[in-house]
């Protein structure tokens, strides 16, 4: 994949020599998908609530309905397209994109593999800045001995040590059969790149998928909505 962004070759190349130090083997692994990036995270905020005032009390004031909640709103500099749903039966998988975008499952070395770009390409060999990959890595996790989650994590811990001091923490949430781990951390270069890496460990299969979503940095903001939504809708099927 020579001709990839700069920042897909990098954290390639990362992810395989991680790989090949947990497995003995290079398995390809960059995977893109709707996470449930709306569940509860492992390391979110928490705080004890304030004591109510108990209404029958003497010297309570009257209660007080609160205001109702701000609408939720979208950066001012977002747009985000509606998005077409695809079934991705060579990967036992759907995904939702914007209708113009560029979509071609297949195959890469020994995971199975998709990209899905707003730059309009022909093969895995074309240069593009927006969009995800996905790989599925089916066997790491037996041959290392551990679950799913387990080898996943160990995958992101290092990943995450090497993509250096700008990375965000770890963060874990579970859905359904799927735990899933992710983190972001910018690339630099003649066009700096921001990317958030998603694994999704599913223990009763021992399947790993691997979601790397990238964008230009200067657009990242803008595209935060678009990302969130393509990952949400980023479905696997529980029982591959």
């Amino acid at each position: 994949m020579k001709n990839l962004p700069m920042g897909s070759q990098l954290f390639l190349a990362l992810l395989v020599l991680v790989m090949t130090g947990v497995t003995g083997q290079a398995i390809a692994t960059d995977i893109a998908a709707p996470t449930s990036l709306g569940n509860r995270s492992t390391n979110a905020d928490s705080g004890d609530a304030a004591p109510a005032i108990p209404t029958n009390s003497p010297t309570a004031p009257s209660p007080i309905s609160p205001p109702p909640p701000a609408a939720a709103t979208l950066p001012a500099n977002s747009c985000q397209p509606p998005l077409v749903s695809h079934d991705l039966p060579e990967i036992h998988a759907k995904i939702s994109l914007p209708k113009d975008w560029t979509l071609i499952p297949g195959k890469l070395l020994e995971g199975e593999m998709l990209l899905a770009t707003k730059e309009k390409i022909s093969g895995d060999t074309d240069p593009w800045t927006t969009g995800l990959s996905m790989t599925i890595d089916r066997n790491g996790a037996k041959d290392s001995g551990q679950k799913a989650s387990e080898y996943a994590m160990g995958l992101a811990r290092e990943l995450n040590e090497k993509a250096g001091d700008e990375a965000t923490p770890i963060k874990q949430s579970q859905s359904g059969v799927f735990h899933e781990i992710s983190f972001e951390f910018p690339v630099e270069g003649d066009q700096p790149l921001q990317m958030t890496e998603v694994m999704r460990a599913n223990d009763s299969t021992g399947t790993l998928a691997v979601i790397l979503w990238q964008s230009p940095k200067a657009e990242a903001l803008k595209l935060e909505p678009l990302k969130e939504s393509i990952l949400a809708g980023l479905k696997l099927d529980p029982n591959q």
